[in-house]
């Protein structure tokens, strides 16, 4: 029997779809998919891109699974896309190419970008072929998600798996910041610490990122208050997990009476800081920061080492370090996913012809240096604007 599609503008209207949906996103391990992620969208982004989903149900009633999209331009898009870091249909698992087929023959004609999909996805042939038209997918890009696998692990057996230098690192320089500099670790709890800490975060974020060749991505007022939005959502859900490494204020090495090396210990103040979320088993690292004062005693791995041994500890089968193949993850993953971005659209559709030009520029400039493609995005800002892949934050 066929299903029952249709195009929700507030998936709100339909009673228990959205209890339903996140039940699925959770199952799925998936923030960017979930209700709350789309809802922070619609208020922040909302005007500009309107969201929409398409739902899809058995013949019986059961929720099959729903595409939470947006549409932007020329374009539909995974809501919330240009703030997250990996999209899916939201799907009783097995079923995302059916409900991407059921889902695009809602859609018609229209021209599809999928921004950091799993590579070679079966739900996305699967998609192409609902759509309507001699539909065909051209690829922008290409990343890859670290993770690490924890099932099975203890902290000192994870430690085990490791190199005796990173062993040694992970627990010298814990001990020289908890024991010498009074440390200590601390996890936004209440509704009213999310404001303040997730301000705190972005400050240590741009601290980071500041003094770097090309800066964060996440730097604007509309991403901080996407984020305050559904940081609080998060830790209504139990979903947060935004970690702090502070040290007393006055926290100035000091000789003790003893002759050891100690601190004075006044209030605390953050010096690293770092933004996750424990959706069903997944434990995943969105971004980080550190005051840069205090690099030279890398508070930044000390407080992310503490979070793997925190996911451990909760019983997490995976540490996400989600996108990109940044050094320092390199130093704590051992498995990696590959992701891509790809337009969905018929042969003569002027987005997929786009796309194609948008593909090759990014071919011809991938040999450049870091100096010499920033100089060429800053020249071309205004085409790059209107290319499928651009992801505006």
């Amino acid at each position: 029997m066929s299903p029952d599609v249709e195009i929700l503008a507030d998936p709100a209207d339909e009673p228990g779809l959205v209890d339903e949906w996140r039940a699925l996103a959770e199952a799925a391990g998936n923030a960017f998919t979930t209700p709350e992620w789309y809802g922070a969208y619609a208020r922040h982004y909302g005007a500009d891109a309107p969201p929409f989903v398409v739902r899809v149900r058995d013949a019986d009633g059961a929720l099959a699974g729903l595409l939470p999209l947006c549409r932007s331009g020329r374009t539909v898009r995974f809501a919330g896309a240009n703030v997250g870091d990996r999209f899916a249909p939201v799907a009783v698992a097995g079923r995302e190419a059916e409900v991407a087929r059921a889902a695009a023959r809602a859609l018609g004609r229209e021209a599809v970008v999928l921004h950091n999909v799993d590579a070679g996805a079966p739900w996305v042939g699967a998609l192409g072929e609902g759509l309507r038209g001699r539909v065909a997918a051209t690829r922008l890009r290409g990343s890859v998600m670290p993770y690490v696998p924890l099932t099975g692990h203890t902290w000192d057996t994870f430690l085990g798996a490791r190199s005796r230098n990173f062993r040694s690192q992970v627990r010298r320089k814990e001990r020289a910041l908890v024991d010498g500099e009074g440390a200590t670790f601390r996890a936004t709890a209440v509704p009213g610490e999310v404001r303040v800490d997730v301000a705190e975060f972005f400050r240590l974020h741009n601290s980071r990122w500041d003094e770097r060749e090309g800066g964060s991505t996440i730097t604007s007022p509309a991403v901080h208050a996407f984020h305050s939005d559904f940081a609080a959502a998060a830790l209504e859900r139990g979903w947060l997990r935004m970690s702090f490494l502070e040290v007393p204020e006055d926290g100035n090495e000091h000789s003790t009476p003893t002759g050891e090396r100690g601190s004075t210990h006044g209030s605390p103040t953050a010096v690293a800081a770092l933004y996750a979320w424990r959706i069903g088993g997944r434990y995943a690292y969105f971004q980080a920061g550190f005051d840069t004062a205090w690099a030279d005693r890398s508070v930044g791995l000390v407080l992310m080492a503490h979070t793997v041994r925190e996911a451990i500890e909760e019983g997490a089968d995976e540490y996400d370090l989600l996108l990109g193949n940044e050094t320092y993850k390199a130093r704590f993953a051992t498995d990696e996913r590959a992701v891509e971005t790809l337009v969905v659209a018929g042969a003569l559709d002027p987005t997929r012809l786009l796309a194609q030009v948008d593909a090759g520029v990014r071919r011809a400039t991938d040999g450049l240096s870091p100096e010499l493609r920033a100089r060429l995005r800053d020249i071309a800002k205004p085409v790059l604007a209107r290319m499928p892949g651009t992801r505006s934050r």
